[in-house]
């Protein structure tokens, strides 16, 4: 798909809309601004979404396929999160400023991707009284990600983290390599795969 195209969808509409639609029902008019101001976007396993210094001015959604958010620290790359289908993604920590992205945002399966302005959402929420539920709630479940991600990072015990993400993210375990996890983990490669062992022959 293309910029420009018909959306080709079951229900000829942006996905975003039928995404927004199982939060709270929208209106005619949200819906065309929807479907006239979003477009699609195909990215390659391993291309950059965004990464610092670039202008965040877009919110993605995912229709397909995994996205990461990483920082590079003394060399080092450092997962700090990793999400799937029907998430929104984008440089979070820049919104309401005038900030550039600081993190890097990179495909970790071919995806397919739906651009959302930032300037549409603002447009949208101040436009469309419905649509403010949705952003609420949207705030609410990245508030509780945050959360969750936060308190796995504050686990002592390297195994009891990889616990928790085998509760909270089992669709990803057989969807990215191994050093993802483990650099979200806080731990090693060597470290992990020591733990899905022993776990294997218990």
């Amino acid at each position: 798909m293309k910029k420009g195209s018909k959306w080709e969808t079951a229900d000829g509409h942006s996905p975003v809309v039928s995404f927004f639609n199982s939060i709270a029902p929208l209106s005619a008019e949200a819906i065309k601004a929807l479907d006239n101001h979003s477009f699609p976007i195909n990215l390659a396993k391993r291309k950059l979404l965004l990464k610092p210094g670039s202008p965040a001015d877009h919110f993605y959604f995912i229709v397909k396929g995994v996205v990461q958010g990483y920082i590079k620290e003394e060399g080092r790359q450092i997962t700090t999160w990793i999400v799937a289908e029907n998430e929104i993604v984008g440089s979070i920590g820049t919104l309401g400023t005038n900030n550039l992205c600081q993190e890097y945002l990179q495909a970790l399966e071919d995806c397919v991707l739906v651009a959302i302005p930032i300037s549409l959402t603002e447009k949208i929420f101040d436009t469309f009284p419905e649509t403010n539920v949705i952003g609420r709630r949207l705030w609410e479940y990245n508030y509780r990600s945050a959360e969750q991600r936060a308190y796995i990072s504050r686990i002592p015990s390297a195994k009891k983290r990889y616990d928790q993400f085998v509760k909270n993210y089992p669709h990803l375990l057989d969807r990215i390599s191994l050093k993802y996890v483990a650099s979200f983990l806080g731990i090693t490669h060597e470290t992990l795969s020591r733990i899905r062992s022993q776990q294997k022959s218990s």
